[in-house]
């Protein structure tokens, strides 16, 4: 073997159903995978450390280092053939650092799972979603974390979703620069945020059960998707007092509207944003996403991408 090939999905987030603790587990992450954008990355044996492509070189090439130490091979060059734009709510960095890595354990034959990989790579200790997109793809569920434990959180549930439903996303440009200001300083964010109300997080945790997973599993999707808009709405509520509302701007509360008003099945914003994305029937997908373009373009500009759920995880080649 001479090459590996890793093409991973990004994913989107929901939100986390539980930061209140109380019984003995913390966040608990909802999300989808998707197919674009993506990371594409090569893996080879190198007589020195390389990176080429991307727009992360210094970053790659911590990664790299790591997951050779961690593989115990090397030296690795590193080949950037596709990437996911960063800290916007797309899981960049997990699907990046999981690429690489699992890259290197492919090629040195080194035999650690998908989860170990990650946590050793310094991913998936809080929230499970880009490990279980990488491993599974799919709509998932995580169990939270328990403080002190130091493993990657479990596998609650994960869903194919059909292929008669498309993911419209929307990166709107205006918005990124407030975003990444409160992206630098999210640690110091997360240990200042006040402990959720037990109400909110006992609302938000039966909804997680009954208005999404249940309907989820009956492949109710219409159903779902309100629950799923509700479920972000309401978890926003919380994050308001560190962005500008519900949402994190208004470019995003008027594509969420945009997106609802035209038939999705669901909207959301991911994360922090400014990332927002709406759920649609296949055979509607090219009208709403018309429509949202004209939306962004009115808001200052940005990028959009119609795109199936990915429901494989990611994708090894060798050569």
């Amino acid at each position: 073997m001479e090459k590996v090939r890793i093409i991973a999905p990004s994913h989107v987030h929901v939100g986390n159903f539980d930061l209140h603790g109380g019984v003995g587990r913390l966040y608990g992450t909802i999300g989808f995978s998707l197919e674009y954008p993506r990371v594409v990355v090569e893996v080879s044996i190198d007589s020195e450390y390389r990176v080429d492509g991307g727009s992360r070189s210094s970053e790659v090439m911590d990664m790299t280092r790591k997951a050779s130490k961690i593989c115990k091979c090397g030296p690795l060059h590193v080949r950037v053939l596709e990437e996911i734009p960063g800290h916007v709510g797309l899981g960049s960095t997990t699907a990046l650092a999981l690429s690489i890595a699992h890259g290197v354990n492919v090629l040195c034959n080194a035999g650690l799972d998908v989860e170990s990989l990650a946590y050793m790579m310094g991913r998936g200790s809080i929230s499970a979603l880009g490990v279980y997109s990488f491993k599974y793809g799919g709509f998932i569920i995580d169990g939270g974390f328990i403080p002190g434990q130091g493993r990657v959180p479990p596998l609650l549930f994960r869903a194919h979703v059909p292929s008669r439903y498309l993911m419209i996303v929307a990166l709107p440009e205006k918005p990124i620069e407030d975003v990444l200001r409160i992206k630098s300083r999210e640690e110091e964010i997360l240990k200042s945020m006040p402990r959720m109300d037990e109400d909110m997080a006992m609302e938000a945790s039966r909804i997680a059960l009954m208005g999404i997973m249940a309907y989820v599993s009956d492949n109710q999707w219409i159903a779902a998707g309100k629950w799923i808009t509700q479920f972000n709405r309401r978890l926003g509520e919380y994050w308001s007092a560190k962005q500008r509302g519900v949402y994190c701007c208004e470019e995003v509360e008027g594509l969420v509207e945009t997106f609802l008003e035209n038939g999705a099945l669901l909207s959301a914003q991911s994360s922090w944003g400014p990332t927002v994305y709406g759920l649609v029937e296949s055979g509607k997908a090219g009208h709403v996403a018309s429509v949202i373009r004209e939306k962004l373009e009115e808001a200052g500009g940005g990028r959009l991408w119609v795109t199936p759920v990915n429901n494989t995880g990611a994708i090894v080649y060798t050569t």
